[in-house]
Formats: C-alpha cells, sequence, structure tokens
C-alpha cells in the first residue's frame, strides 16, 4: 500500500466518522462510538478489498471492492455485540459510509488512470476516447450515498438499509461494470463485477425477506396468543 493510497483512506475515514457521528445523532447512540466504528470500518473494508482480489485474481496486489461489501457485515456482527450497538441499526451506519468511501477511492483510481471505461469512440487523431468509467461510478456512488442516507432519517427503514444498499448499488454496478475496459469473464460467463453484483442483489433481498418474517412473527398473535391475553387481562 503506497503512501498515496494511505492518504486516501484518511481522508476517507474522516468524511465516514462525520457521516456516521450525525447518524448516530439521529438513532440517539452514544456520538464518541463513531470514532472506534469509522476506524474498523475502514480497516475491515480495506482488508477485504484486498482478500476479495485474491478470490478473483488468485494473487495479492489489488483491491475489489465488493470484498468490503460482503465482508463487513460479517466481521461487524462482533463489532455490534462489542460496542452495544443494535446489529441492523449499525449496518444503516456502514452503508452510507462505505459509499462515500467508495467515491474518495473512485477519484483516487481516476488519478492512477485504473478501473478505465470502455472505448467510445476513436478521435481524428488516432487517441481513444474512454467511457468515464471512474467518474460515473464516483456520482452513482455519491447519489446511492445520498438514497441511503435519506432512507436513514426515516424510522421507515430503520434496521434495513444496508440490505437495501446491496440491490441498489449491486444494481447500478451491474450496469455500470458493462462499460468497463477489463472484462474478463470470471463465471458463468460474466466479469467478477456483474457476479458480484447479481451476488449482492440477491444478499439483500434475502436479508430483506429475513427480516420482515421476524417483524411478522414478533408481531403477530394466532387465536392461542388471544385467548390466552383475554384470560390474563381478567385476573388482573
Amino acid at each position: 500500500m503506497n503512501l498515496k493510497t494511505i492518504i486516501t483512506l484518511l481522508i476517507g475515514t474522516g468524511a465516514m466518522l462525520v457521516l456516521i457521528a450525525i447518524l448516530m445523532k439521529r438513532y440517539e447512540v452514544k456520538i464518541w462510538k463513531s470514532i472506534p466504528v469509522s476506524f474498523i470500518l475502514t480497516v475491515t473494508g480495506t482488508i477485504g478489498t484486498y482478500i476479495w482480489f485474491f478470490v478473483e485474481a488468485s494473487w495479492f496486489g489489488g483491491r475489489s471492492y465488493y470484498g468490503a461489501v460482503f465482508i463487513v457485515p460479517l466481521v461487524f456482527v462482533f463489532i455490534a455485540k462489542l460496542m452495544k450497538i443494535p446489529y441492523g441499526e449499525l449496518m444503516d451506519f456502514c452503508a452510507p459510509a462505505e459509499c462515500i468511501m467508495l467515491a474518495i477511492m473512485k477519484y483516487q483510481c481516476l488519478i492512477d488512470g485504473c478501473c478505465g471505461g470502455k472505448v467510445i469512440k476513436i478521435a481524428e487523431d488516432g487517441s481513444e476516447i474512454l467511457f468515464p468509467s471512474q467518474i460515473i461510478e464516483l456520482v452513482n456512488a455519491a447519489i446511492v450515498m445520498a438514497v441511503l442516507m435519506s432512507m436513514a432519517f426515516s424510522n421507515k427503514w430503520r434496521g434495513k438499509i444496508y440490505p437495501w444498499y446491496l440491490i441498489i448499488y449491486g444494481v447500478t454496478r451491474f450496469v455500470l461494470n458493462l462499460f468497463r475496459g477489463e472484462n474478463t469473464p470470471l463465471l458463468l460467463g460474466l466479469p467478477a463485477g456483474n457476479l458480484w453484483s447479481l451476488l449482492s442483489i440477491a444478499i439483500g433481498f434475502m436479508w430483506l425477506k429475513d427480516y420482515r418474517i421476524k417483524i411478522i412473527k414478533k408481531e403477530s398473535t394466532g387465536p392461542v396468543e388471544e385467548i390466552r391475553d383475554f384470560i390474563k387481562d381478567g385476573s388482573d
């Protein structure tokens, strides 16, 4: 990891810290917890990107963003217990925070010239005009972040922001990945980005379904429960 990447990660961590602190205040969580959460999120996400790149390429040296998307929810099961924050709420904080880090990292991609887009035109001088993949993905990450933040400020979506992040980002990334310059098939004829996008969408929907089932089980009462409650109320 070079100095430029470290500086970018520090800037991203600072941006995540501000965003997570805002959401913690909204959720009435102690704001000081935003500091360790932001730091752990950066470390976990960064390690995840390197691990996921190894899964894709069988060698270390690059980063794959979906590593952060998939590995953070697993690690943060334990972080939620450590920080004494409900898991669903903690993941609500992580979703838009990951997006703002992605936007900042995409700026670095633009400077470094990686993750370029397909050739869309050949100029008169013979030079290639590429699809502005890094810029579009940066804008996409910022828009997804804004959408998730808006959802987080509505009690309707509380505890469900991360699965929606998996779905929204998965859909938009699948489309944008079609315009990437290097799209070597990884499995089933699909490039890595498209494959992980489909997986992200599937996990997001399964996560939401499980959440709804739990809510239904928690709130519903059958005839037996109603009779038991009636007898209990009558005896008080």
